[in-house]
């Protein structure tokens, strides 16, 4: 559950973001990529697409992402998300030991890595 909200959340981020920041409104020039979220099991999932002046956030499985980021169980997401805000490494040492795994386009995921500034509550304006 846990999980769950916190890809909604970041959808309603993301989107506002589009909107009303011209630094993360730079950042989709010219991008059209769709960025999936998920457990292994497939529940919870979210998809974000990435678009020039927007951000669509949907619920389920995206039948093309160009990159997935699968997470072994929805606990350890959510337990991966809340350190990788101390601990860079987190997504790191969660693929080493195979309890994340990524699929399609891995610069797509440095891409948003990038956008990490942003996200985040009294990030770059």
């Amino acid at each position: 559950m846990k999980f769950s909200l916190v890809l909604l959340v970041l959808g309603w981020r993301l989107r506002w973001l589009a909107s009303r920041n011209p630094g993360f409104q730079k950042q989709l020039e010219n991008r059209n990529v769709v960025m999936q979220w998920r457990t292994f099991a497939g529940k919870p999932a979210r998809s974000f697409h990435f678009m020039p002046g927007k951000v669509v956030s949907k619920r389920g499985i995206h039948g093309e992402p160009t990159v997935t980021l699968n997470f072994k169980n929805a606990s350890y997401a959510f337990a991966t998300l809340q350190q990788a805000g101390k601990n860079q490494m987190a997504f790191m040492e969660g693929m080493q030991a195979g309890d994340i795994k990524i699929e399609g386009d891995p610069g797509q995921l440095m891409w948003f890595m990038t956008l990490m500034k942003f996200i985040m509550p009294g990030g770059k304006k």
